[in-house]
């Protein structure tokens, strides 16, 4: 009994021993830590860092004061000390400004610290940064810090993995210090394996010694990092290299000439990862690239590259992606490809190849599941051996020519397929029958594109088989189609449909309105004439494109419109509409003033309409208007104003307000509030105005004195068009600038030189008198001047923005002339233009000359 009693008493001392020496967490540790996680809020983090907020389980949950930091989720300690040497808080939905005097940073013994994945709302990197001196890996990466990155990061000599990575899309994203920042880091960060600064503004050159510096390094991500110059020499050693989308980097990797890809690129053979995409680098892929037998990814897409591709693609055993997109390839797809047993994705849309497309014997354990072959020259059906491609997940035969009819049973065995897209398929005479396609067992399909082939909608059911009755995109423009597609109806989790250009009659029917998932609809340039039930709630449309419906659209987007009437006051305080656009069409009264409770609303566009209403101030404090259109309607009245706020109309950076009837003096305040048209925008990056994967925002603008239609609009675009009413007052000002077909007196304001970004000055027909300021001819971005019909005098500025310009910019101004010199200029550069119109597309030529903004 007392043996037993000794025992168990022994047993238990020993347990409280064993836990004791387990008890590893210092508490100045501990404290820093709960500090820090009070620093922060729980909830808020809101925009891109949504989705990797892992709300169900945040690592900072099992940070309790009572318990041993040592086994909080994302810490790690030291064995034997007990001080925190690893902190990973990544996904850990972190949302609030970061302080400079962190808590965090009593934690000097870190050697690991990845904050990746949270939202610390544009805060500065701090500078104490430089105290954690024993850091080996920093991620700091998508955490919306924004501002320089400070030079005290490079004080980190022992860190041998650095990801400053962030996400382009948002507009406060890092950028380097003035310093030659590369060059200090190649001279201060020699241990490091890993970089990655992937849309990090670095506006730098890369020095020549910064590989031969970074003799470890293994892995370099400079993405989207406005790079130019020459890329150094690598080492031989290098496994992983993606310097995509610097279009202005003429890369030597190891040694290039000029913008072409050397054969010596064959001696990297520890290579695993090359992307050199959306650049403008050209030439042939040397052979010896394709000898890299360890490479894993390939991308060269968006380049200049041209030649045909080697048919011993088959060298690269290990190749899972290879994408080489828009460029100039041009010869046959070699069928190896379809033989390499890893790989998974294959783009070469947007090229020029020809001939027929051949499979060849697939083995039916591809592993193949995207695969694009849009956008070439490519004829012939359609392999039937595709058919053994069951892994497929994505499929684009776009704008093939078959010159048969479309046998769509070949897909059958796809069942794998989430997105299918047959657009612009040359069937010659023959349909693809819609019905066929709707029976296909693809019980994954979510995405259905046929637009711009030929659909037979003969004997059309009424709803599809419940295996695509889960399609959420589908995309029939220009088919063809004449009536609504009853089936349609029958599509529960449908999100998005493009019936646009067709030719659908008749009313919208009122079942598309009660589609549960519908947040877009495309019905444009049809013959639709009205709704038999108009949506009571149009709150939940993020975009519609409803109403642009003509019996013949022609070149210049003006034909006969159908709709007529008033648009309804249906837009609620919660709406989530995104744009708007009603143009062309025969709509009148007065704008929904419910309009201004969309607070996602970007652009409204209400262009050839009979719309008799007041410029609408109300709309001012809508946060994210980036474009308001109002063209050509029968808006009136005066446009003085003296908003309450700071801030006005604050995201616009797009007004056109032409061919109406507003009239009275243009207050000299009118653009002051709106900061948007101040800011410049370096340009460097590739936004559009409403873009998303599947659309984007289009819209017909005059821009240098030509009706431009515009596909895609640039979100650093700036224009303001008040042309065509009975304004009047002096001129006070942009990129375009049109003030032309107005009541305007007095001089050309000479401040008129501080826009230095002007490209486009029109003043005619107003009645403007004076000299022209001297000061416009420093404008040197300025392309096109029209200052005709005034009553202008004095001598025409000698420069080489006057000197470019067409006599009939200045002509019907009495008082005007220039000088000879400037005279035989002007007809020499005339008489130029004259000879390269010959051997040129005048158009093409003007464009690339003007550097128009698409």
């Amino acid at each position: 009994m007392i043996g037993t009693i000794f025992l168990l008493f022994f047993s238990i001392s020993s347990s409280s021993y064993t836990y004791a020496s387990l008890t590893l967490c210092r508490p100045d540790q501990r404290d820093a830590l709960l500090e820090f996680k009070s620093e922060f809020n729980d909830e808020g983090i809101q925009g891109a860092w949504t989705s990797f907020c892992v709300t169900s389980s945040p690592k900072r949950k099992s940070w309790e004061n009572n318990t041993d930091c040592c086994y909080w989720d994302g810490i790690t300690c030291d064995a034997n000390s007990g001080v925190v040497i690893g902190v990973d808080l990544s996904s850990s939905c972190l949302h609030g400004h970061f302080k400079p005097d962190s808590s965090l940073f009593r934690l000097q013994y870190l050697r690991s610290l990845n904050l990746a994945y949270n939202d610390f709302n544009a805060s500065s990197i701090p500078t104490r940064i430089n105290e954690l001196t024993g850091l080996q890996r920093l991620n700091l990466s998508y955490t919306s810090f924004s501002g320089e990155i400070p030079t005290e990061i490079l004080h980190l000599t022992k860190l041998v993995s650095l990801d400053l990575s962030s996400i382009f899309m948002y507009s406060q994203t890092l950028s380097s210090p003035r310093k030659p920042f590369l060059s200090q880091l190649a001279q201060n960060l020699t241990n490091l394996r890993q970089l990655d600064l992937s849309h990090v503004n670095l506006s730098s050159e890369m020095p020549q010694m910064m590989i031969s510096n970074l003799t470890s390094l293994r892995s370099i991500r400079l993405h989207g990092c406005n790079l130019f110059g020459r890329f150094p020499r690598l080492s031989p050693t290098i496994r992983s290299i993606d310097l995509s989308v610097n279009p202005h980097l003429e890369s030597s990797l190891p040694e290039f000439n000029g913008r072409k890809i050397p054969s010596s690129i064959g001696n990297l053979s520890h290579l695993n990862i090359l992307d050199f995409g959306y650049n403008n680098l050209a030439g042939e892929i040397p052979t010896a690239l394709f000898n890299l037998t360890k490479l894993s990814s390939l991308s060269l897409a968006s380049n200049h590259f041209t030649g045909t591709l080697p048919h011993n693609i088959t060298s690269l055993s290990n190749l899972n992606i290879f994408h080489a997109a828009s460029n100039s390839f041009f010869g046959t797809v070699p069928s190896t490809f379809f033989n390499i047993p890893c790989l998974e994705s294959l783009d070469l849309g947007d090229n020029q190849f020809s001939g027929p497309l051949e499979i060849g014997n697939i083995s039916s354990m591809s592993k193949l599941q995207s695969l694009v072959l849009s956008k070439n020259n490519l004829t012939g059906p359609i392999p039937t051996s595709i058919s053994k491609l069951v892994n497929l997940v994505y499929l684009d035969l776009s704008y093939l020519n078959t010159r048969a009819p479309l046998d769509v049973g070949i897909f059958w065995h796809l069942k794998s397929l989430q997105q299918l897209t047959l657009s612009h398929i040359n069937t010659t005479i023959a349909r693809i029958d819609l019905n066929a396609v709707l029976s296909l067992p693809l019980k994954s399909l979510s995405i259905l594109d046929l637009s711009g082939s030929h659909v037979s909608v003969e004997n059309m059911r009424s709803s599809v088989s419940t295996l695509l009755s889960q399609l959420i995109y589908l995309f029939l423009s220009g088919c063809g189609i004449t009536v609504f597609p009853e089936f349609i109806s029958s599509l529960q989790y449908i999100s998005m449909i493009d019936l646009s250009n067709n030719s659908i009659k008749g009313q919208v029917p009122a079942w598309l309105w009660r589609l549960p998932e519908l947040h877009y609809a495309e019905l444009s340039y049809n013959a639709i004439n009205g709704f038999k039930e108009f949506p009571k709630d149009v709150s939940r449309t993020m975009m519609t494109d409803l109403f642009h419906n003509a019996s013949a659209i022609s070149s210049r987007g003006v034909a006969n419109n159908h709709l007529t009437g008033k648009l309804p006051d249906v837009f609620l305080n919660d709406c989530n509409l995104r744009s708007l656009n009603v143009g062309h069409n025969q709509l009148a009264g007065k704008l929904p003033r419910s309009l201004s409770g969309c607070s996602s609303l970007e652009v409204l566009n209400m262009e050839h309409n009979r719309i008799n209403d007041t410029f609408p101030f109300w709309l001012g404090s809508l946060p994210e208007l980036h474009l308001l259109v109002l063209r050509s309607n029968e808006f009136h009245g005066s446009l003085q104003y003296h908003p309450n706020v700071a801030s006005f109309f604050p995201q616009v950076r797009i007004i056109d307000i032409s061919h109406n009837d507003f009239t009275g003096t243009l207050p000299s305040h009118f653009f002051m509030y709106w900061s948007a048209m101040h800011s410049e925008g370096d340009g460097s990056g590739l936004e559009y105005m409403g873009y998303n994967y599947f659309y984007q925002d289009s819209m017909v603008l005059m821009n240098k004195g030509i009706e431009l239609n515009y596909t895609k609009i640039r979100a650093i675009l700036t224009l303001i068009d008040l042309s065509g009413n009975r304004l009047q007052g002096q001129v006070k000002a942009l990129k375009v600038l049109n003030l032309s077909s107005n009541g305007f007196v007095g001089n050309i304001p000479s401040s008129l030189a501080n826009l230095v970004q002007l490209e486009s000055l029109d003043l005619s027909h107003n009645k403007l008198s004076g000299h022209i300021p001297r000061d416009l001819a420093d404008l040197t971005s300025l392309c096109i001047i029209r200052v005709s019909h005034n009553k202008l005098v004095g001598m025409i500025p000698k420069s080489t923005q006057f000197q470019t310009q067409n006599v009939s910019g200045f002509e019907d101004n009495a008082g005007l002339s220039m000088n000879v010199e400037l005279a035989v200029m002007i007809r020499r550069f005339q008489n130029k233009k004259r000879r390269r119109r010959k051997k040129k597309n005048p158009i093409l030529k003007f464009t690339l000359a003007c550097h128009f903004l698409y």
